[in-house]
């Protein structure tokens, strides 16, 4: 007869679990490189040209753009254009730059007011309690209102 041993099955359970989590990310790396060049065979493989053609074709494009990578006027347009991204982009941390020392101002301005406004506050309420405070109670608080009755004379 055989037994149940609980250590060993959990044991496989971690182990299965550890694999998982390690495995996930280049599984999914690998299959997509060997999609992408099985797709990439097939689709030549399948092409409605001649393999010669498919060749010609192939070759005649990547001459094109090695001219096109190799003129003198393609490197100054790219040169160009990389210094006007550049200053573009300059510019635009330049103005977000200006926009954060404004909403720093404006925060520090407020901390200001609430500040000012709470040290008022502070202020009213000692001269209201030193107002209404009297020599015979004990708690400012409070106010003898005996002397506010009206007379019936």
């Amino acid at each position: 007869m055989e037994t149940y041993n609980r250590d060993r099955h959990l044991h496989g359970v971690e182990e299965y679990e550890e694999q998982i989590h390690q495995s996930t990310g280049r599984d999914f790396s690998i299959g997509l490189v060997i999609g992408l060049a099985v797709g990439t065979i097939g689709g030549l493989l399948l092409a409605p040209k001649p393999g010669d053609a498919l060749r010609d074709d192939i070759t005649d494009q990547v001459n094109k753009l090695s001219k096109n990578l190799n003129s003198d006027e393609t490197d100054a347009s790219l040169k160009e254009k990389a210094e006007q991204k550049t200053n573009e982009l300059r510019d635009k941390i330049k103005d977000k730059k200006d926009d954060a020392v404004v909403k720093k101002s404006e925060m520090d301005e407020k901390n200001r007011v609430k500040s000012i406004d709470e040290s008022a506050m502070k202020a009213q309420k000692e001269a209201i309690q030193e107002e209404v405070s009297e020599d015979h109670t004990k708690d400012a608080r409070t106010v003898d209102m005996s002397k506010y009755e009206e007379k019936n004379e």
